[in-house]
């Protein structure tokens, strides 16, 4: 295979050229999370020949994930495969000179600084806005720099970051707001062009900063993928921010929530069940007598109706069937036994 052939009408593109392109090989990237914007936004960088891309994900494939989630498959949800995994394994084929790394684990104030090492740039794939504040705490400390995209509904926004240089995310949203004050997909829904608007934006900013040719201020797009409108906003830096001006890291000194509900899931999540890897197969033989059980190298899955439980590796468990934080607690201490 003639790998230089794959990139050349890339190259061919005059702000790309071969020198762009070297740079982009160059590159090492963080997705932080693989859903409808970090699985798509991987998708094309990969394809773009980014060189190495670290993958962290906390979630399973779903069969819900396939309208919007163009990197995986049927396969993938009917073996409940981690995200980062399966991202990785697609990528493998899409490009074998790509390097991905994947991280089954959920991202917080224990792991993001490990996360970021020799990190040139991240893109954030989160679904919840006090993710987005840690990581851009993070970030601003460490000075490496990130692109912020969201979609819910039919609305897109994207911007890109650069501590020491532009705007930082506090300065666009001070605070995290109330629970409930922000429309999620579970409330507003989703559609596909609306995800694959957002993560092509968010590769294009990616492109333009890994290439050297970032927007000179922090440009904040807003697009419509339903009324197909775009605008882009500039955003001034405060100098009054909490974050980037007087260097007061709130959200990373916030001790991580040991449950919280997930986005459009009717799931919740316990963090830090297990201080080490689970043991699986004592566990699987004791669940046994509750549901039906099923076992691989990443996670153990109880089926229980209405309810399911999955243990991953790290420590965590994902409960579906509820929103319930108070009711997920339980049914883990019921079933895993901590």
């Amino acid at each position: 295979m003639n790998i230089d052939a794959r990139y050349s009408r890339q190259e061919l593109f005059s702000p790309i050229g071969p020198e762009g392109q070297a740079r982009i090989r160059a590159a090492r990237v963080l997705i932080a999370g693989c859903g409808g914007l970090g699985s798509n936004s991987a998708n094309v960088l990969a394809r773009a020949g980014v060189g190495f891309l670290r993958i962290v994900d906390r979630d399973l494939v779903e069969l819900t994930n396939l309208e919007r989630q163009l990197l995986f498959e049927e396969s993938d949800a009917r073996d409940g495969a981690p995200k980062a995994v399966a991202a990785a394994r697609h990528l493998a084929a899409i490009n074998s000179e790509v390097r991905v790394e994947s991280v089954v684990a959920d991202i917080g104030t224990d792991n993001i600084f490990d996360l970021l090492q020799g990190i040139d740039l991240v893109l954030d794939g989160f679904d919840n806005l006090q993710a987005r504040y840690l990581l851009n705490d993070a970030c601003t400390k460490h000075n490496v720099p990130w692109i912020y995209a969201s979609c819910v509904s039919a609305t897109v926004m994207a911007g890109l970051f650069v501590p020491g240089k532009t705007a930082c995310f506090r300065c666009l949203h001070r605070d995290l707001p109330e629970p409930g004050a922000v429309r999620t997909c579970d409330m507003a829904g989703i559609i596909a062009p609306a995800a694959l608007v957002a993560a092509s934006i968010q590769a294009s900013i990616a492109l333009r900063f890994l290439t050297g040719k970032a927007l000179p201020e922090t440009s904040l797009i807003v697009a419509d993928a339903w009324d197909l409108s775009l605008d882009r906003i500039v955003v001034s830096r405060d100098e009054n921010c909490p974050c980037c001006a007087l260097k007061q890291f709130d959200f990373l000194n916030m001790a991580g929530q040991q449950a919280i509900t997930l986005c459009g899931r009717n799931a919740v999540q316990v963090r830090a069940v297990f201080e080490r890897r689970p043991d699986f197969k004592a566990l699987a033989g004791r669940l046994g007598a509750v549901g039906a059980v099923r076992v691989n190298d990443h996670l153990l899955r109880l089926d229980a109706p209405p309810y399911e439980l999955t243990l991953f590796e790290d420590g965590r468990v994902i409960v579906k069937g509820t929103p319930d934080p108070k009711l997920a607690r339980s049914l883990v201490a019921r079933w895993v036994g901590v």
